[in-house]
């Protein structure tokens, strides 16, 4: 039995210039309804002067004991918490230890709360698990932000008016308050494009900010926000010397607990199962243990369709397997939805099966699921890292430079991107959409200030990590832009809209750490192009090798026919309109000219810019209005919200 921890919503306000405590609970449960879809079971608020805490709750263990916010015994502090800590048990130990009391047996919110009480901010070093924090302690009027060190679970957060601030587990909740209007950052514009979403700590709208993964801020009413202060950063100064032998069992032994220790639940767990490295690994250890789990994977019409790999790990290790048919009609239906859920914007095409298959799964009683994230940036599992460094080895050949950044203009692409920089040579990210020639024409001329593609944050980022071999600074740029960013947004946001929780063992703290010492080799072998070698000599013990030692493959979605069919008329219609400024309309109705006539290299270009649109007309036009939960399991706390809202 583990904490009585929960899928949540949380959100709050401190506001010193409101005077009405009917108009501050008003605003609260305003943010609660707007991310109802988070925690649909429960409903709870806390408001005291300017300050007002509340928390949607989805029950994952002990239901009855988990109400937030929770309150210190003398009522002095208040904590919010969404997520779950893994070490909460010896935490707990330690800390009655030291004469703390628990009116809880298996709170980890008990845990945070006790464990503020003792070591202060220090606390949040000593959490193992996924989490976002609020922390109001009302003998210093400061409220104290956390979270996990790679973003699993979002916080984003405003400075408002009279120097208050307000908080929430997604934009919308901020802007439901109406103290925040819907202001487009424009000048976000260049990083969603090259790197499928915002950079953090920024987000599309100006004013709302995300806080980094691995921080903490403070917020006092007497001197407002101070900068955020980074408890992890998950880098080490040198990798060991091991053999891949000792890489494996020691990835194995970290992985296997983490795996166990994610199964920590009252309700039901699952497995998203692809049939790739990552889940199927995933799926073998469970089985090594016994332990009974079923495994939700997509299945379409495409020629890349990997719903047979996934039937056959299934089989081989004695797992149930739902296989969860879906036609180009059911992920179109879905693009909607999906703007509504993705008002931070991801670019990330994927998403979309994500959630159709996170609501086939909530549909059989699923209520949390493990999946495969982090895996590749942690064991170097994208082919963008065997590119990279077949540059970097290029770089060092006599003259190289030279002649890289004469032909460079006959490279379209990243390779010639690369080419052009290779005597200063920078990994430009897996998530990296937009080339160098790109930008210098979807942008308009104001926007587009770094035609040369030397973002400072590229640069700054491996400049301050120079000693590090160029595959374990590719591997740390990922950690913290590709994954917080991109990869972990969307999965939380489409598994979040279907009210369900997604836990990935793969960035267990141990596991993460152990996985940046690493030596290359144990990675990456650049002749066989191939990466992930830790994890597939792992794997290829318990399924057979020719299910490990495949190519890799991302999920198939039919992009490409969609822009040219099903979003054919909407495209036209955006492309009259030319709502969004920073961007070249004509450069865009040429590129979709071209698709249109079957080059199908502008794909990813087009698409980002589709998703954009959307959002925009959603979110800056529209100033949407809060959609109903695509499932209420429990409509009478939903019902009564929004009846206390509409009073």
């Amino acid at each position: 039995m583990g904490g009585t921890e929960l899928m949540c919503g949380i959100a709050g306000i401190i506001n010193p210039e409101c005077t009405s405590v009917a108009e501050l609970r008003q605003q609260l449960r305003r943010m609660g309804l707007w991310q109802f879809h988070r925690g649909p079971d429960d409903w709870g608020e806390w408001i005291q002067g300017p300050v007002a805490l509340g928390h949607n709750r989805l029950s994952i263990l002990d239901i009855e004991m988990g109400h937030q916010p929770m309150a210190s015994v003398d009522g002095t502090v208040q904590v919010l918490f969404n997520g779950e800590i893994y070490n909460f048990r010896d935490l707990w130990q330690e800390l009655a230890k030291k004469g703390h009391s628990f009116r809880t047996k298996h709170s980890d919110t008990e845990v945070i709360l006790n464990g503020y009480r003792e070591w202060g901010c220090d606390v949040f070093e000593k959490l193992e698990g996924m989490f976002a924090i609020a922390i109001w302690d009302h003998t210093n009027r400061s409220l104290f932000l956390a979270r996990d060190r790679t973003g699993i679970k979002p916080l984003f957060y405003a400075v408002i008016k009279g120097g208050g601030l307000i908080f929430g587990s997604e934009p919308k909740s901020i802007l439901a308050t109406g103290l925040v209007q819907p202001d487009f950052d424009v000048d976000q514009l260049t990083s969603y494009f090259s790197f499928r979403a915002p950079r953090n700590p920024h987000s599309m709208l100006k004013g709302i900010s995300k806080l980094t993964a691995g921080c903490f801020l403070r917020y006092q009413m007497t001197r407002g926000v101070e900068a955020p202060v980074q408890y992890w950063s998950g880098q080490l100064t040198e990798a060991l010397t091991q053999s891949i032998e000792s890489s494996e069992e020691q990835v194995e032994q970290k992985l296997e607990a983490s795996v166990l220790s994610h199964l920590v639940s009252d309700v039901p767990v699952g497995l998203f199962l692809s049939g790739g490295v990552d889940s199927s690994l995933i799926a073998a250890l469970l089985s090594k243990h016994h332990v009974p789990i079923d495994a939700f994977t997509v299945g379409t019409d495409s020629p890349l369709d990997e719903t047979p790999y996934a039937t056959r790990v299934a089989r081989h290790l004695g797992i149930t397997l739902h296989v969860h048919k879906v036609t180009r009609k059911d992920f179109f239906s879905h693009f909607e939805k999906w703007a509504y859920m993705n008002d931070d914007p991801v670019s990330d095409p994927s998403a979309l099966a994500l959630m159709v298959l996170a609501e086939y799964a909530r549909e059989h009683g699923m209520k949390v699921m493990l999946a495969g994230e982090g895996a590749d940036e942690l064991f170097g599992g994208y082919s963008s890292y065997l590119r990279y460094l077949a540059f970097c080895l290029l770089a060092k050949v006599p003259l190289a430079p030279i002649v890289g950044a004469a032909v460079a203009k006959r490279f379209k692409g990243r390779n010639g991107d690369y080419l052009k920089t290779l005597g200063n040579l920078r990994f430009l990210g897996t998530g990296h959409l937009t080339d160098a020639w790109i930008r210098n024409e979807l942008f308009t001329p104001d926007l587009c200030r770094d035609p040369d593609f030397s973002f400072p944050e590229v640069t700054n980022f491996q400049q301050d990590r120079i000693g590090l071999s160029p595959l374990r600074t590719a591997l740390l740029f990922d950690q913290k832009v590709r994954l917080p960013d991109d990869l972990l947004a969307r999965t939380d946001r489409a598994t979040m809209a279907c009210s369900l929780e997604t836990r990935v063992p793969f960035l267990d703290r141990q596991v993460v750490e152990w996985a940046n010492t690493l030596p290359d080799s144990s990675c990456i072998n650049l002749p066989r192009r191939s990466g992930k070698l830790v994890l597939k000599r792992m794997l290829s013990r318990y399924i057979p090798s020719e299910l490990v030692y495949r190519s890799k493959r991302g999920f198939d979605l039919p992009l490409a026919t969609w822009l040219t069919q099903e979003f054919r008329e909407v495209i036209l219609d955006y492309l009259s309109d030319r709502l969004i400024p920073g961007l070249e309309y004509a450069f865009i109705a040429r590129i979709h000219h071209i698709h249109c006539a079957g080059d199908t290299r502008y794909t990813a270009t087009l698409w980002a810019w589709l998703v954009m649109e959307q959002w925009y007309r959603l979110w800056i036009q529209s100033r949407a209005a809060p959609a109903t939960p695509f499932i209420i399991s429990n409509s009478v706390v939903y019902e009564s919200l929004r009846s206390r809202v509409s009073s």
